[in-house]
This record gives structure tokens, C-alpha cells and sequence, in this order.
């Protein structure tokens, strides 16, 4: 259980165990297919290799076929030789002494032109070539035997047959007995058979063959480096010729297809990669790598293994040492905040060199209880002043309803008296008083214009006839949630700048309009307006930038009020003509009427 609740209530080994078995899984999936990948890669260069090396042979055999037909051809050609050749296979050897002879006698030239003579023009150079045998067709028993390497030739016959004289393998033999002469057995030897016909009856007349002795082959393939490679030789009646065997089964290769190809066969539950080269000629090449016989990647493969295992040994140690350091940081931080929850705000995590995330959440946290520390002192002292302060509160609220009580007994007294319009000023400047000590920050539009009625009644009464208001206000904006208090300033500061006071012709003009995602809220007068040098002044004014000449702070005041609840693009513009009047707009956002 402690093991099993370490795991799943520690995020850092939690991470260890994830991160190592993503590591071993990355690992072993890369070694994997990196690993088949080189497989692939050395058994395409082996198979390359027995393409070339098969190629090589075929060239070889092509070369003596080339030597031999161009021999065979030449034979037909000159037509003196074939009828040696001819009379020799039916008459035998001492005839064809006897004919040779006489046709030498008779002939003007000192050269003397026989079937050994002929022969040894051709392949005496040919340092592959054991012996050519000639034999009769009608007549097996008579045979001619011409012997190009007496050495090798000698080593390679195993029978000369029950018929057979061991003399004739010297010279030029001449096999004229009764019977029939046994097919002769060689080894390392590879013999090519040339059927012979009689050019003009084209009748079969004989058989040539050409022995070949094997070295060239043995030195070729029986030393190839790498993988263990057989080689076969199938004549064209299915038979093996030749072959450098280690361990293929030979029933598999007498049933591979004679034709060019690389292939991947199964046999008795092993693989097989078989190389193909059909020539046109007597033979078929066939090479053979067994799968088990790839040990270059046996080794390859366990080295890397190792190797693998080794890095992953230490990715792994090496994820532990930081995810170790990193949990035993986090533990400390988690000691100190329990401390801190039993009431230990003096407790500070200590801080690490490394300039990391949990450094960063050290400081911040050690910051954070030092800030509490002060705010909880600040909110001690805080809330002894709050309760001197409500102390005061309470004593306050005794001065508005004392001067509500004070206005309302007044005007009393005046309707009492009859003073019908000191009544009606007390009324409404009460009404004023209330309005402005309401603890709501925002009301809708319509209250805001009764609040600035309610003052501009008071203004008529002051001065009576010379004042006409006109308030026009569409029911779709007048419930517009404004801020308390934006209009009697701007108002007021009409009457106090703007108003002339010898006229009865001064007008005030209070509209509001929708405009797109904003409410225009105008207050325009006909009154003494201001040039352009105080327009600049008051317009850097309420835009916190200094003015001189500029005490009122009320412009000020609202226009910085409308951009900190709205946002910069909001707030108070001024226009103003000398003599003409001043156009004061307050914008604020459409979206204000959905509070309502």
C-alpha cells in the first residue's frame, strides 16, 4: 500500500514511471525498426553480392560458350574439317590415320590440318579446359579424346568405364573395340555437350564435349566472405551439375523455377532468400541464403542490445536523480504551506540556486506571506479606525436628517406666512439634498434628468423669465444606466460662466440620441461662449494636462469619471463660440441600457 500511495499521490514519480516507460517503449520501437531497417540493408548487400557474383559466373560460362560455338561454327564452315570429322566418327581411328594421310600427300600445303591440330587452335590457351572428347553416334565405341591439362584431367576421372583403357587418357586415343563405352565419371569437372550434324544430310554424326575443370568456381565461391552462401549448377535436363552446398535441402532446389528472379521462399518452416539467373545457354544459376545463416546481425543485433540496455540504464538513472531533486523541492514547499496553515506565517521556504519554476513559486510564496503579514497587521489597524469611523457614521447621520427636518419645518412656515415660492424652493432644494446623498453610483437616465429639473426649477425661481429649458429625451435611451451626477456640474457651470443674467432670452437646450454603440448626451446654451485660447485651456484641463487660469474641477471630474467606467474612447466634448453659446457631449456605451 505505502508503494502503490507513493506512486499515485507523488506527481514526481508518478512522472519517473511514466517518463521511463516511454523511454524504454521510444527505445526499444526505435531499436526495433532501426534494427530491421540494417537487416534489410545487409541482406539486400549480400543478395547484391550473389547478383553479382552469380552475373560473374554466367559471364564465365558465356565466355566458353562464346569460345565454343564460334569453334563449332568455324567447324562448319570449313568444310574439309567436318568431313574429317565425319569420316573419323564413322571409320575410326586408323582409317582416319590412312585418310589424313593421302589428303596430306595430295595437298600442296606444308601445314598439316587434323581434328587435334584444329582443336588446339582454339582452346589450347584456355587454361580451364581439361579435355574435348569427340564420339560417334552411330558407333559409341569409337571416341576421340584430346587432352588440353594431363594433370588435372587424370585427378578428375574416378571410372574409365569396364571398356575403357587407361591409356587413353594420353594423347590422342583412338576407342575402336566391341561393345558399348560406359558414360566416364569425373569430378570437379563441368562438361558442355555439342550435338554434331552432317551439313548436308543434317543427320546426327557424333556428340563433342568440352570438360571444364572447376578451380576458377571453387576459389570464387567456396571463399566468399559474409553470409553462408550455396551455390547450384542445374543443367537443362534438372540435374546439378555443380554446387557449393552448406546445408540446403536439395529437394528445394529441384523444385526452384528456372528463370531470373530474387525471391523469398518457406521450407520446412524456415525462410530461404534464392538468387536466379536463367541462361539461354545449358545451365541454371541458383544461390541460396538461409535466414539462420545471417550471424554478422546475430552479433550486430546482441551488441546493440547491449549498447541499447546501457542507455537505457542510465536515461533511466539520470531521470531519477532530477525528478528525485525536483520532488525532494516540492516536499520542502509542501512542509511549509501545512506550516503555514497551522498558523506559522513566519515559516519561509528556502530558495535554490537553480532559477527555475519551483524557485519562482519559493519567492513567490515567501512574498505572499510577507504581503499577508502586512495586510493582516494594515487590516488590524484598518478595522480599528473602521470602527471609530462608524462611530462618526452614526453621529453624521443625525446632520442630514436634522437638515431635512430644519428645510421641511421652513417650509412650513412659509406656506403658514403664505411665501408660496420660498415653499416651492425649499421643496425642490430638499429633493436636491436627498437626490445627492443617495449611496447609488448609477441610475437610469430619466432619474438623472429629474435630479437636474429639479435644479434648473430652483435657477427659474432664481432668476424668473429669463431662463427657457427645453429637455428632450426618446424613450429608448431614457433608461439608460448613467453615472450619478454628470449633468448638474456641467449645468451649474452654465449658470456660472455662461448665463447672462441682464437677458430674457437665455436658452438651454438638453438632448440625448443614440449614435451607432454609443448614447450622445448634449447640453447646448445660447449663452457668452468662450474663444478659442480658453477652449484649448479647459479641454487640456479635463484631460489632466495642465491649464492655467483653471480652477474648476467639475469638467474634470466627470469626463475622467465616464473614461475610467467606459474606456478612453468615451467621455466629455467641448465646443464653444464667442458670444454664441457652448455645446457640451457626454458619450457613453449603448450597452449600458442592458443593466437596467
Amino acid at each position: 500500500m505505502k508503494f502503490k500511495e507513493r506512486f499515485t499521490q507523488n506527481v514526481f514519480n508518478r512522472l519517473f514511471l511514466i517518463s521511463s516507460i516511454t523511454i524504454v517503449v521510444t527505445v526499444i520501437i526505435l531499436f526495433v525498426t532501426v534494427s530491421n531497417y540494417y537487416s534489410d540493408i545487409i541482406i539486400q548487400k549480400e543478395v547484391n553480392i550473389n547478383t553479382r557474383t552469380l552475373e560473374r559466373v554466367e559471364d564465365y560460362f558465356s565466355s566458353k560458350d562464346a569460345d565454343i560455338n564460334r569453334a563449332i561454327r568455324d567447324l562448319y564452315i570449313n568444310g574439309e574439317m567436318i568431313n574429317d570429322i565425319t569420316f573419323a566418327l564413322n571409320n575410326g581411328y586408323g582409317k582416319y590415320l590412312e585418310y589424313h594421310l593421302d589428303r596430306f600427300s595430295k595437298s600442296k600445303s606444308f601445314t598439316p590440318n587434323n581434328i587435334d591440330i584444329y582443336f588446339n587452335g582454339y582452346f589450347s590457351q584456355d587454361s580451364d579446359l581439361n579435355a574435348i572428347s569427340l564420339r560417334s553416334y552411330e558407333n559409341q565405341s569409337i571416341e576421340y579424346l584430346l587432352i588440353n591439362n594431363n594433370v588435372r584431367w587424370n585427378k578428375s576421372v574416378i571410372d574409365l568405364g569396364t571398356n575403357a583403357d587407361p591409356s587413353l587418357s594420353q594423347g590422342i586415343p583412338n576407342l575402336n573395340r566391341d561393345g558399348l563405352l560406359k558414360e566416364r565419371k569425373l569430378r570437379n569437372t563441368i562438361t558442355k555437350r555439342i550435338i554434331l550434324n552432317n551439313p548436308v544430310t543434317l543427320k546426327k554424326i557424333g556428340e563433342i564435349s568440352f570438360y571444364y575443370s572447376t578451380e576458377w568456381l571453387d576459389k570464387m565461391l567456396r571463399k566468399q566472405e559474409g553470409a553462408p552462401v550455396s551455390f547450384f549448377l542445374i543443367d537443362r535436363n534438372g540435374e546439378i551439375a555443380y554446387s557449393v552446398n552448406k546445408g540446403i535441402p536439395i529437394d528445394m532446389i529441384r523444385e526452384v523455377k528456372r528463370e531470373t528472379n530474387e525471391t523469398k521462399i518457406e521450407w520446412k518452416q524456415e525462410n530461404y532468400h534464392i538468387n536466379t539467373i536463367a541462361n539461354m545457354g545449358e545451365f541454371t544459376y541458383i544461390s541460396v541464403i538461409p535466414d539462420k545463416g545471417w550471424q554478422k546481425l546475430t552479433i550486430i543485433r546482441g551488441t546493440m542490445w547491449v549498447v541499447i540496455c546501457f542507455l537505457i540504464l542510465a536515461a533511466i538513472l539520470i531521470t531519477f536523480s532530477f525528478t528525485r531533486n525536483y520532488s525532494r523541492r516540492i516536499q520542502n514547499i509542501v512542509k511549509i504551506v501545512r506550516k503555514v496553515e497551522n498558523g506559522d506565517l513566519n515559516a519561509r521556504i528556502p530558495i535554490s540556486k537553480q532559477e527555475d519554476e519551483l524557485s519562482k513559486i519559493s519567492i513567490n510564496i515567501n512574498s505572499m506571506l510577507t504581503e499577508l503579514n502586512k495586510y493582516i497587521e494594515q487590516s488590524y489597524l484598518l478595522n480599528m479606525k473602521q470602527q471609530q469611523a462608524e462611530l462618526k457614521a452614526l453621529q453624521a447621520q443625525i446632520d442630514p436628517h436634522f437638515l431635512f427636518n430644519t428645510l421641511e419645518a421652513i417650509r412650513m412656515v412659509a406656506v403658514v406666512e403664505g411665501s408660496k415660492t420660498s415653499s416651492k424652493m425649499i421643496f425642490h432644494l430638499s429633493k436636491l439634498f436627498r437626490y445627492t446623498l443617495e449611496s447609488k453610483d448609477t441610475v437610469p437616465l430619466y432619474t438623472e434628468i429629474r435630479y437636474v429639473n429639479q435644479y434648473l426649477k430652483l435657477m427659474q425661481f432664481k432668476y424668473p423669465d429669463k431662463l427657457t429649458v427645453d429637455i428632450n429625451i426618446p424613450n429608448e435611451v431614457e433608461q439608460t444606466m448613467v453615472q450619478k451626477l454628470i449633468l448638474q456640474p456641467i449645468i451649474e457651470n452654465y449658470f456660472a460662466h455662461g448665463f447672462k443674467k441682464n437677458q430674457f432670452n437665455n436658452e438651454l437646450l438638453i438632448l440625448a440620441h443614440q449614435v451607432g454603440e454609443k448614447i450622445d448626451i448634449i447640453v447646448k446654451d445660447n449663452g457668452k461662449g468662450m474663444s478659442e485660447d480658453k477652449l484649448d485651456i479647459i479641454v487640456q484641463h479635463i484631460n489632466h494636462e495642465e491649464g492655467d487660469g483653471v480652477k474648476s474641477i467639475g469638467l474634470r471630474n466627470i469626463h475622467q469619471r465616464l473614461k475610467l467606467k467606459y474606456g478612453d474612447q468615451f467621455g466629455i466634448s467641448l465646443t464653444s463660440i464667442k458670444d454664441q453659446g457652448t455645446t457640451v457631449k457626454l458619450s457613453i456605451p449603448v450597452q449600458e441600457t442592458k443593466h437596467v
